[in-house]
């Protein structure tokens, strides 16, 4: 088995900048905060399920793998990041589902191949 450690590393970077992105800016304002507290569990899985697609589509097999671990790399980072923070029940969700979310993204690649359509 091959892993793509670069594009896997790249796509978690990408997927835990973007998420940082949107929370910061939201997260300065009361109603931003709301917004973020029921929106944090659908971007983070959207998010890990484009990162994890992405790394999976080149991958010579094991796309499920390649996926998983690019929510690994998010959770980490995003794990780093706030290990010293008191996070809201519904962050630390979203955090554990970036998993889900890269696997999933990871499964559709996989799918996407084998249906014969070509993920270029």
């Amino acid at each position: 088995m091959k892993i793509r450690w670069l594009r896997v590393a790249v796509a978690g970077v990408l997927v835990e900048v973007a998420l940082l992105a949107i929370a910061i800016p939201l997260n300065m304002t009361p109603p931003g905060r709301a917004v973020l507290l029921y929106s944090v569990i659908p971007l983070c899985i959207a998010g890990t399920l484009m990162g994890g697609w992405w790394a999976a589509r080149s991958a010579d097999g094991h796309c499920v793998i390649h996926g998983l671990l690019v929510g690994v790399v998010a959770g980490l980072i995003y794990g780093v990041l706030t290990w010293r923070i008191a996070l809201p029940l519904a962050y630390i969700i979203g955090n554990y589902l970036k998993l889900a979310g890269g696997a999933a993204g990871g499964w559709l690649a996989q799918r996407v191949r084998v249906n014969g359509v070509p993920a270029s």
